[in-house]
């Protein structure tokens, strides 16, 4: 064994740790580092683990009595130790989510299991089965798919959510996102639906939130079919998807938004977006311009923000407050690097300021982008507070329909 292999390795688990401690904002590097950071940070035992098993073989090798193995030996050590500390306040989501589910005087909800974080990537969980790729549109020569969770027993009359993939509008799939949500609140009875929509460049605004819509009508459409009450369906979705559910939470019934589907019912009758878009105009300067001149503008829009900022506007979340008509929770990390906090800070107390129904806001102390994929202290802290909050939205919403019905 050779003792600058070892170093290598020593070297690339520090440029790991260093980049999850500091992740680099410049356009050209964002997405990389995030993707490195997001891989790391939430999975730190993971990587400290494999640096122990790594460092035991080049032990047994005899590697450490080298000048390079003792340096990577140093380097291992110090990186691991550091990268514990920066996985630490994963637990401190928890005290931030018993005060958001607090002051919304949320219902309490079976927990996650902590045994989950053991496989963290794990798809389906005990008592949920799922039907995959069934298609509900065609648009633009696609075929769209969804996927549908569900208890084992059947039940009539369930509550639905729909969950809307992130991605940056250009990339992104139904069946790597969302899925503890979608495994929590199916165990827990409710229809969970995961779908696609047409991604960007090929498609632009506002096909994506089109085929959100179309997704919505195929559910109430095939609400007996699936046990579902076609009166309560909430939406979710992360980063790209927040911005789809949060734009189709706020647009329902617009016939320019539903094309061939005009009649059909897209109401949505609650909300739980996770580091979601809110802001394609950036009034508050927290992206870099290439976001609207280098992405937004020519990929997803197909317009230029200095000519045509009506375009940006009319495809912003933010604009559309005054017809909040459902419960919202905002998710948030305070270290987002894709969708920086203080756009979430704002658009929540947009809500608040147009809202009849309770607005609630998570920010996580320390949590990057998408900290709600795979099974760690964070993803189970803000996922149950999701729960929670669903649950009993839907349990309110229940509640008042008895009282409207003589």
């Amino acid at each position: 064994m050779n003792g600058w292999t070892y170093l290598v390795f020593a070297l690339a688990g520090a440029w790991l740790t260093v980049n999850a401690a500091r992740p680099s904002r410049h356009p050209k590097l964002l997405v990389v580092s995030w993707l490195a950071a997001f891989l790391t940070t939430d999975l730190a035992p993971f990587h400290v683990l494999l640096a122990a098993v790594v460092t035991a073989v080049f032990a047994w090798g005899g590697v450490l009595d080298s000048p390079p193995g003792q340096a990577a030996f140093l380097i291992i050590a110090a990186s691991s130790t550091w990268l514990i500390v920066l996985w630490l306040p994963n637990w401190r989501a928890a005290g931030a989510a018993v005060k958001a589910a607090a002051e919304l005087e949320l219902d309490a909800a079976p927990a996650i299991p902590k045994k989950l974080m053991l496989v963290p990537f794990k798809r389906v969980i005990d008592g949920v089965r799922v039907q995959r790729n069934i298609e509900f549109t065609r648009q633009g020569g696609r075929a769209l798919k969804l996927d549908i969770y569900r208890p084992e027993l059947n039940e009539d009359r369930r509550p639905a959510l729909l969950y809307l993939h992130g991605g940056g509008w250009l990339v992104g799939d139904k069946g790597t996102q969302g899925l503890p949500l979608c495994n929590q609140l199916s165990k827990l009875g409710w229809v969970c639906v995961n779908a696609n929509y047409r991604l960007s460049p090929a498609a632009t605004w506002p096909d994506h939130l089109v085929d959100a819509k179309a997704a919505v009508a195929w559910i109430r459409e095939h609400a007996d079919e699936y046990g579902i009450d076609p009166g309560f369906i909430a939406v979710a979705g992360g980063s790209a998807g927040g911005h789809i559910a949060a734009m189709l939470a706020l647009t329902a019934g617009d016939p320019g938004l539903q094309p061939g589907f005009e009649d059909a019912d897209t109401r949505i009758q609650a909300a739980a977006t996770f580091y979601g878009v809110y802001d394609l105009t950036n009034r508050l300067g927290v992206h870099h311009p290439d976001f609207l001149t280098k992405m937004i503008g020519p990929l997803i829009l197909k317009a230029f923000p200095d000519t045509e900022p009506e375009r940006f506007s009319a495809a912003s979340p933010r604009d559309h407050v005054a017809r909040v008509s459902q419960p919202w929770l905002v998710l948030q990390g305070d270290r987002d690097t894709l969708t920086p906090a203080a756009e979430a800070r704002d658009f929540a107390a947009a809500l608040r300021e147009h809202s009849s129904e309770p607005v609630g806001y998570l920010e996580l102390p320390r949590a990057q982008h998408a900290f709600d994929l795979y099974y760690s202290p964070r993803a189970i802290a803000s996922v149950e507070t999701a729960v929670r909050f669903l649950a009993t939205s839907h349990r309110r919403a229940m509640e008042a329909r008895e009282r409207s019905d003589p």
